[in-house]
C-alpha cells in the first residue's frame, strides 16, 4: 500500500473519472518560495534550494516554468479541488524546490507537450515515452519504468496470462494495448484456445466496464494497474508480470544541453538525497523506479 493517501478512495475514482473527458485544468506548485529562502517539506524530506543547481537555471526559466502532464492516475490527474497532483507534479515540484523557482503543471492533451515545448510554450516534457521517434526532436531524460498489465477482478478464476486464452479484453481505443492484445488473440487461437475477445472503450477508465463485469480482464498503462490492485485490493488484482516496454522521460528540445544536465543532475540528487524513493512510495510506483537518471536510455539496464 502507498505510505499515505492524500485523499479518500471514493474522491480520487470520482476526480479521475472526471479528468476523462473535463477540460484541461492548471495548478500552481510553489518552490520552497519564490526567492528559494525557505525549505521544502514533502514525505518527511526537507528540500533546500541547491546553490549549485539554482545557478545553471536557464534564464527563461528562472522567472518560473510551465510542465504539461498527461491525466493518467497516479502519475498525474485533477483532483476535486481542481489541482494536478500526482506522482509527477510532486516530482516537478521537487526539483523546481532544488532551483528556487516556480512551477505550474497543466493538465494537457497528450498532442500538444511536444510541440508546446519546441514552441516555447513549456520547459520541458514530463509523460513522454522514451522512444526512438521522441529522440528525433527531444532529448529525453528518463526517470520511470513503464510499461503495461493486465488487471482484473479480485474474485475472478483468472490467475495466469494463459488463462486470459478465451476472455474478453478491455483496452483503450487507439493505444499500443489495443495492438498487444490484438496479438494476444492471434497467440491464444495459434495455442488452439478460441474465443479470445477485444474490446476498445473511449472516455472512461478500463477498470469501469472490469467493475461492472462487461471484460474478464483490462490491459492498461502498468502505473494505473499498479495503483489500482495496491489501493483497491479488495476489488482488483494483477495477472502475471508487468511487461515493461519503455521509461518515461523529462524531454526538451535537442541541441539544449545544458538544459538535459540540469534535468539530469536534479533528478539525480532527488534520488541521491531519498525524496524520489519517497514519492515514489507516495503514490505506490517503487516497482517503476530507475536505479539512475539517464538520458536517452544510455547505459540504462533493460527494463
Amino acid at each position: 500500500m502507498r505510505a499515505s493517501s492524500r485523499f479518500s478512495k471514493g474522491a480520487v475514482l470520482a476526480a479521475l473519472m472526471a479528468t476523462a473527458v473535463a477540460l484541461p485544468a492548471c495548478s500552481s506548485t510553489q518552490s520552497a518560495d519564490g526567492a528559494g529562502n525557505e525549505n521544502l517539506e514533502m514525505y518527511g524530506h526537507t528540500i533546500v534550494a541547491d546553490q549549485e543547481l539554482a545557478d545553471r537555471v536557464p534564464a527563461e526559466w528562472k522567472g518560473g516554468i510551465t510542465v504539461p502532464v498527461k491525466v493518467l492516475q497516479p502519475n498525474a490527474y485533477v483532483d476535486e479541488t481542481g489541482e494536478v497532483v500526482g506522482l509527477q507534479p510532486d516530482l516537478v515540484e521537487a526539483m523546481a524546490a532544488k532551483w528556487g523557482v516556480d512551477a505550474t503543471m497543466e493538465a494537457v492533451a497528450f498532442d500538444g507537450h511536444v510541440p508546446g515545448v519546441l514552441a516555447g510554450k513549456y520547459a520541458f516534457t514530463a509523460s513522454t515515452g522514451d522512444h526512438p521517434q521522441r529522440r528525433e526532436v527531444l532529448t529525453l531524460v528518463d526517470y520511470l519504468a513503464a510499461g503495461v498489465a493486465y488487471l482484473t477482478a479480485a474474485d475472478s478464476d483468472i490467475e495466469t496470462k494463459e488463462d486470459i486464452c478465451g476472455r474478453h479484453i478491455g483496452v483503450i481505443k487507439g493505444t499500443d494495448q489495443e495492438l498487444r492484445a490484438e496479438e494476444k488473440v492471434e497467440e491464444c487461437d495459434a495455442a488452439g484456445i478460441p474465443g479470445t475477445t477485444v474490446t476498445g472503450f473511449s472516455n472512461t477508465l478500463i477498470t469501469v466496464p472490469l467493475e461492472a463485469g462487461r471484460i474478464d480482464v483490462a490491459y492498461d498503462s502498468v502505473s494505473y494497474m499498479l495503483y489500482m490492485a495496491d489501493t483497491q485490493p479488495d476489488q482488483f488484482r494483477l495477472v502475471g508480470d508487468l511487461e515493461m516496454v519503455a521509461p518515461i522521460a523529462f524531454g526538451v528540445e535537442k541541441g539544449q544541453d545544458d538544459k538535459v544536465a540540469l534535468l539530469q543532475d536534479t533528478v539525480q540528487a532527488l534520488m541521491d538525497d531519498g525524496v524520489y524513493d519517497a514519492i515514489f512510495a507516495e503514490w505506490g510506483q517503487q516497482e517503476l523506479e530507475l536505479d539512475a537518471a539517464y538520458v536517452n536510455q544510455k547505459g540504462m539496464p533493460a527494463l
